[in-house]
Protein backbone atom coordinates (compact mmCIF):
# COMPACT_ATOMS: atom_id res chain seq x y z
CA UNK A 1 0.00 0.00 0.00
CA UNK A 2 0.83 3.90 -0.82
CA UNK A 3 2.97 5.38 1.82
CA UNK A 4 3.40 9.44 2.88
CA UNK A 5 7.46 8.63 0.67
CA UNK A 6 5.02 7.84 -2.56
CA UNK A 7 6.42 10.59 -5.00
CA UNK A 8 4.96 13.59 -5.50
CA UNK A 9 2.24 13.64 -8.82
CA UNK A 10 3.94 15.16 -12.20
CA UNK A 11 0.38 16.59 -13.35
CA UNK A 12 -0.99 20.13 -11.90
CA UNK A 13 -2.73 19.61 -8.77
CA UNK A 14 -6.42 19.40 -8.34
CA UNK A 15 -8.09 22.92 -7.48
CA UNK A 16 -10.52 21.86 -4.23
CA UNK A 17 -11.52 24.81 -3.43
CA UNK A 18 -15.58 25.76 -3.52
CA UNK A 19 -16.04 27.43 -6.63
CA UNK A 20 -12.24 26.92 -7.65
CA UNK A 21 -11.92 30.34 -5.17
CA UNK A 22 -8.85 32.10 -6.50
CA UNK A 23 -6.42 32.45 -4.30
CA UNK A 24 -7.90 30.13 -1.45
CA UNK A 25 -5.26 28.35 0.91
CA UNK A 26 -5.71 25.30 1.96
CA UNK A 27 -5.72 25.70 6.01
CA UNK A 28 -4.51 22.97 8.10
CA UNK A 29 -7.67 22.53 10.81
CA UNK A 30 -7.92 20.35 13.68
CA UNK A 31 -10.08 18.09 11.58
CA UNK A 32 -8.55 18.15 8.62
CA UNK A 33 -4.92 17.07 11.00
CA UNK A 34 -7.05 14.28 12.24
CA UNK A 35 -7.86 12.93 8.51
CA UNK A 36 -4.17 13.22 7.57
CA UNK A 37 -3.31 10.83 10.69
CA UNK A 38 -6.03 8.16 10.40
CA UNK A 39 -5.79 7.93 6.22
CA UNK A 40 -1.89 7.32 7.16
CA UNK A 41 -3.24 4.28 9.47
CA UNK A 42 -6.00 3.56 7.20
CA UNK A 43 -2.73 3.14 4.24
CA UNK A 44 -0.46 0.90 6.49
CA UNK A 45 -2.68 -1.40 7.83
CA UNK A 46 -2.81 -4.76 7.42
CA UNK A 47 1.16 -4.55 6.22
CA UNK A 48 0.41 -2.33 3.69
CA UNK A 49 -2.51 -4.25 2.46
CA UNK A 50 -4.95 -1.08 3.68
CA UNK A 51 -8.08 -1.10 5.60
CA UNK A 52 -11.65 1.02 5.58
CA UNK A 53 -12.12 3.82 6.70
CA UNK A 54 -15.65 6.23 6.70
CA UNK A 55 -15.13 10.07 6.67
CA UNK A 56 -18.78 11.32 7.95
CA UNK A 57 -20.73 14.62 8.90
CA UNK A 58 -22.93 17.30 7.88
CA UNK A 59 -22.39 19.09 4.01
CA UNK A 60 -19.99 22.02 3.54
CA UNK A 61 -17.55 21.12 6.50
CA UNK A 62 -14.40 20.15 4.37
CA UNK A 63 -14.47 16.52 4.45
CA UNK A 64 -13.78 16.17 0.72
CA UNK A 65 -10.93 18.65 -0.02
CA UNK A 66 -9.35 17.22 3.21
CA UNK A 67 -9.53 13.48 2.31
CA UNK A 68 -8.77 14.61 -1.28
CA UNK A 69 -6.05 17.32 -0.85
CA UNK A 70 -4.29 14.65 1.93
CA UNK A 71 -4.53 11.64 -0.65
CA UNK A 72 -2.64 13.97 -3.49
CA UNK A 73 0.36 13.74 -0.82
CA UNK A 74 0.02 10.29 0.57
CA UNK A 75 -1.27 8.32 -2.61
CA UNK A 76 -0.97 10.48 -5.85
CA UNK A 77 -0.96 7.47 -8.01
CA UNK A 78 -2.77 5.20 -6.83
CA UNK A 79 -5.67 6.36 -5.41
CA UNK A 80 -9.21 5.92 -7.57
CA UNK A 81 -11.82 8.99 -6.98
CA UNK A 82 -15.44 7.73 -7.72
CA UNK A 83 -18.72 10.29 -6.96
CA UNK A 84 -21.34 8.55 -8.39
CA UNK A 85 -24.26 10.03 -10.41
CA UNK A 86 -26.17 7.63 -9.43
CA UNK A 87 -26.89 5.18 -6.76
CA UNK A 88 -26.91 1.88 -8.63
CA UNK A 89 -24.38 -0.65 -8.35
CA UNK A 90 -24.35 -0.71 -12.59
CA UNK A 91 -22.85 2.96 -11.80
CA UNK A 92 -20.67 1.88 -9.79
CA UNK A 93 -19.47 -1.03 -12.06
CA UNK A 94 -19.44 1.30 -15.16
CA UNK A 95 -17.24 4.11 -13.41
CA UNK A 96 -14.39 1.73 -12.19
CA UNK A 97 -14.31 -0.07 -15.47
CA UNK A 98 -13.56 3.50 -16.87
CA UNK A 99 -11.54 4.38 -14.08
CA UNK A 100 -9.68 1.25 -14.39
CA UNK A 101 -9.20 1.57 -17.65
CA UNK A 102 -10.56 -1.57 -18.77
CA UNK A 103 -10.50 -2.50 -22.40
CA UNK A 104 -14.63 -1.97 -24.25
CA UNK A 105 -17.58 -1.06 -22.69
CA UNK A 106 -18.31 -2.27 -19.13
CA UNK A 107 -20.01 -6.03 -19.67
CA UNK A 108 -24.35 -5.54 -19.44
CA UNK A 109 -23.34 -9.04 -17.45
CA UNK A 110 -22.90 -7.94 -13.54
CA UNK A 111 -20.82 -10.92 -12.39
CA UNK A 112 -18.41 -10.34 -15.57
CA UNK A 113 -18.48 -6.88 -15.07
CA UNK A 114 -17.14 -7.46 -11.30
CA UNK A 115 -14.75 -10.37 -12.31
CA UNK A 116 -13.07 -7.50 -14.51
CA UNK A 117 -12.90 -5.34 -12.07
CA UNK A 118 -11.68 -7.41 -9.55
CA UNK A 119 -8.98 -8.69 -11.76
CA UNK A 120 -7.85 -5.40 -12.82
CA UNK A 121 -7.43 -4.86 -8.66
CA UNK A 122 -5.43 -7.91 -8.33
CA UNK A 123 -1.82 -7.38 -6.81
CA UNK A 124 -1.47 -3.88 -7.20
CA UNK A 125 -1.59 -1.90 -4.16
CA UNK A 126 -4.39 0.65 -4.57
CA UNK A 127 -7.00 3.42 -2.52
CA UNK A 128 -10.43 3.53 -3.42
CA UNK A 129 -12.24 6.91 -2.68
CA UNK A 130 -15.73 6.95 -2.75
CA UNK A 131 -17.46 10.77 -2.58
CA UNK A 132 -21.13 11.25 -1.47
CA UNK A 133 -21.20 7.82 -0.17
CA UNK A 134 -24.30 7.78 1.53
CA UNK A 135 -26.26 7.24 -1.60
CA UNK A 136 -25.20 4.30 -2.83
CA UNK A 137 -27.56 1.17 -2.18
CA UNK A 138 -26.93 -1.70 -0.65
CA UNK A 139 -25.67 -3.61 -3.62
CA UNK A 140 -23.28 -1.20 -3.83
CA UNK A 141 -21.84 -1.19 -0.52
CA UNK A 142 -21.68 -5.10 -0.73
CA UNK A 143 -19.51 -4.82 -3.99
CA UNK A 144 -16.82 -2.56 -2.37
CA UNK A 145 -16.64 -4.56 0.47
CA UNK A 146 -16.35 -7.69 -2.10
CA UNK A 147 -13.59 -5.63 -3.54
CA UNK A 148 -11.92 -4.86 -0.20
CA UNK A 149 -12.31 -8.37 1.24
CA UNK A 150 -10.84 -10.12 -2.00
CA UNK A 151 -7.99 -12.09 -1.41
CA UNK A 152 -5.73 -10.75 -4.61
CA UNK A 153 -6.38 -6.97 -4.12
CA UNK A 154 -4.64 -4.59 -1.84
CA UNK A 155 -7.13 -2.15 -1.07
CA UNK A 156 -7.60 0.85 1.31
CA UNK A 157 -11.19 2.17 0.56
CA UNK A 158 -11.90 5.48 2.06
CA UNK A 159 -15.88 6.56 1.79
CA UNK A 160 -16.62 10.12 2.46
CA UNK A 161 -20.15 10.68 2.63
CA UNK A 162 -22.84 12.78 5.05
CA UNK A 163 -24.33 12.11 8.20
CA UNK A 164 -26.31 9.85 6.85
CA UNK A 165 -23.67 7.63 5.46
CA UNK A 166 -23.05 6.53 9.35
CA UNK A 167 -26.90 4.99 9.45
CA UNK A 168 -26.59 3.20 6.32
CA UNK A 169 -23.33 1.71 7.05
CA UNK A 170 -24.44 0.47 10.56
CA UNK A 171 -27.54 -0.65 9.41
CA UNK A 172 -24.80 -2.76 7.00
CA UNK A 173 -23.10 -4.90 9.95
CA UNK A 174 -20.75 -7.17 7.46
CA UNK A 175 -19.51 -3.63 6.20
CA UNK A 176 -19.44 -1.72 9.43
CA UNK A 177 -17.72 -4.12 11.50
CA UNK A 178 -14.82 -4.19 8.67
CA UNK A 179 -14.41 -0.22 8.89
CA UNK A 180 -11.16 0.35 11.11
CA UNK A 181 -11.48 4.09 10.91
CA UNK A 182 -14.41 6.14 11.26
CA UNK A 183 -14.35 10.24 11.79
CA UNK A 184 -17.15 12.61 12.01
CA UNK A 185 -16.68 16.35 10.89
CA UNK A 186 -18.45 19.18 13.10
CA UNK A 187 -18.58 23.09 12.05
CA UNK A 188 -15.66 24.86 12.81
CA UNK A 189 -15.88 26.32 16.54
CA UNK A 190 -15.82 29.79 17.26
CA UNK A 191 -11.96 29.81 18.38
CA UNK A 192 -11.51 28.17 15.06
CA UNK A 193 -13.33 30.24 12.94
CA UNK A 194 -10.83 33.47 14.09
CA UNK A 195 -7.90 31.19 13.74
CA UNK A 196 -8.74 30.14 10.28
CA UNK A 197 -10.85 32.59 8.15
CA UNK A 198 -8.17 35.40 8.45
CA UNK A 199 -5.60 32.92 6.95
CA UNK A 200 -8.18 31.40 4.50
CA UNK A 201 -8.12 34.23 1.59
CA UNK A 202 -6.75 37.72 1.38
CA UNK A 203 -10.14 39.06 1.52
CA UNK A 204 -9.81 38.73 5.04
CA UNK A 205 -6.65 39.87 6.01
CA UNK A 206 -7.49 43.54 6.83
CA UNK A 207 -11.22 43.19 8.28
CA UNK A 208 -11.30 43.69 11.77
CA UNK A 209 -11.58 40.84 13.62
CA UNK A 210 -14.25 41.84 15.74
CA UNK A 211 -16.28 41.12 12.13
CA UNK A 212 -15.38 37.46 11.94
CA UNK A 213 -17.35 36.26 14.62
CA UNK A 214 -19.96 38.15 13.55
CA UNK A 215 -20.03 36.73 10.33
CA UNK A 216 -20.06 33.59 11.42
CA UNK A 217 -23.07 34.07 14.11
CA UNK A 218 -25.21 35.14 11.61
CA UNK A 219 -24.55 33.36 8.33
CA UNK A 220 -21.64 30.71 7.96
CA UNK A 221 -22.32 28.68 11.89
CA UNK A 222 -18.59 26.83 11.32
CA UNK A 223 -19.60 25.99 7.74
CA UNK A 224 -16.60 26.38 5.35
CA UNK A 225 -18.57 26.23 2.35
CA UNK A 226 -20.97 28.95 3.15
CA UNK A 227 -17.83 31.36 4.22
CA UNK A 228 -16.32 30.11 0.43
CA UNK A 229 -19.39 31.72 -1.02
CA UNK A 230 -19.34 34.80 1.37
CA UNK A 231 -15.90 35.39 0.43
CA UNK A 232 -16.30 35.03 -3.52
CA UNK A 233 -18.99 37.77 -3.61
CA UNK A 234 -17.04 39.88 -0.98
CA UNK A 235 -14.50 39.34 -2.96
CA UNK A 236 -16.17 40.52 -6.04
CA UNK A 237 -17.74 43.72 -4.41
CA UNK A 238 -14.66 45.25 -3.08
CA UNK A 239 -12.58 44.26 -6.06
CA UNK A 240 -15.36 45.82 -8.67
CA UNK A 241 -16.03 48.90 -9.85
CA UNK A 242 -16.87 51.75 -7.84
CA UNK A 243 -14.46 49.50 -5.58
CA UNK A 244 -16.60 50.02 -2.30
CA UNK A 245 -14.40 49.96 0.86
CA UNK A 246 -15.45 47.60 3.15
CA UNK A 247 -18.45 47.95 5.88
CA UNK A 248 -20.77 45.86 7.87
CA UNK A 249 -23.24 47.10 5.46
CA UNK A 250 -21.41 46.12 2.25
CA UNK A 251 -21.13 42.49 4.12
CA UNK A 252 -25.16 42.74 4.96
CA UNK A 253 -25.73 43.22 0.98
CA UNK A 254 -23.54 40.28 -0.02
CA UNK A 255 -25.15 38.02 2.71
CA UNK A 256 -28.69 38.91 1.12
CA UNK A 257 -27.92 37.07 -2.16
CA UNK A 258 -27.09 34.51 -0.60
CA UNK A 259 -30.33 34.22 1.82
CA UNK A 260 -32.58 37.49 1.32
CA UNK A 261 -33.38 36.28 5.26
CA UNK A 262 -30.26 37.59 6.98
CA UNK A 263 -30.26 40.54 8.06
Amino acid sequence: MTTPTEPEPTGPRRDYHYLGLTHARAILTRASEETYANLVTTLKADNGNGAIMCVHGGVGLGKTFAVGLHLDELAPHSTIRVKLSSSRIQALRETLHKKLDLPGDPPANGTRSEAMIKEALAGTPRVLLVDEAQWLETRAFEFIRELWDDEDTRLAVILVGAESCYQKIKKRPALDSRILVWQRYKPLTPAEVLNVIPQYHPTWTDIPLQDIPWIDDIACHGNFRQWAKITLLLNEAITSPPHPAYSRDLVRAVLSRIDPTIH
